[in-house]
């Protein structure tokens, strides 16, 4: 069994590095947008058994439910990213998935097939595949075992990520894809979504805002 776990941010929070070019109120609808694609890509690969989002957000819990996603609401004693995903992972509901995929909740361009080349290149008793970010971080990462290392999210998670998986002896894969990897935390980020129309809520929303007209 596949399961797959979105984490995201409190909405209060989100994408503050877009502040000069977004209202708060239209980073917190950016922030939503981006998560119903992500969840959409992912219900839609066949071999994903279930879906869960992770947030201290009501209101991005009430939209993962409505996107039929399980929703995890964070508990204010988590303390990050990874422990947010530990606590994730003991507590969804799919019973003891034999793989775990992680998929960051800011990278819209995100399509089924670019999921699918991440759990093709799993292998298929005990691994790990790491996708990496523009920015150096990990936007994917399956495990097989789910446990098989630890959740290394953050500054340099790519490097840190691969670091784990060679301490422990474990094969791991490097998946460089651009979609994956272009996740959206500056106006050049936003900028470069806007050059690869697509039929995305994110991208009927950067529509509808005008976006590409405040970014010359």
């Amino acid at each position: 069994m596949i399961a797959a776990l979105v984490p995201a941010k409190a909405l209060d929070r989100a994408k503050g590095r877009l502040a000069a070019l977004l209202t708060e109120g239209e980073r917190r609808q950016l922030a939503l947008a981006m998560l119903e694609d992500v969840i959409k890509a992912l219900q839609a690969v066949p071999e994903i058994d279930s879906v869960a989002v992770i947030s201290p957000d009501a209101e991005v819990l009430d939209a993962a439910r409505a996107l039929d996603a399980e929703a995890i609401e964070e508990p204010a004693s988590v303390r990050g990213l990874n422990q947010a995903l530990a606590y994730g992972l003991t507590v969804m509901s799919s019973s003891a998935p034999d793989t775990l995929l992680v998929v960051l909740a800011d990278i819209p361009a995100v399509k089924p097939t670019d999921v699918k080349e991440v759990l093709d290149a799993l292998a298929p008793d005990r691994g790990v595949v790491i996708t990496p970010s523009s920015a150096k971080g990990t936007s994917a990462l399956a495990l097989r075992p789910p446990d098989v290392i630890p959740f290394r999210f953050g500054e340099q998670s790519f490097q840190n990520h691969k670091r784990e998986a060679a301490a422990r002896k474990i094969e791991h894969t490097i998946v460089r894809n651009e979609a994956l990897a272009n996740d959206i935390d500056e106006p050049a980020d936003l900028k470069r979504l806007l050059e690869h129309p697509a039929e995305t809520a994110t991208h009927r929303l950067l529509a509808r805002l005008g976006v590409a007209a405040r970014l010359g």
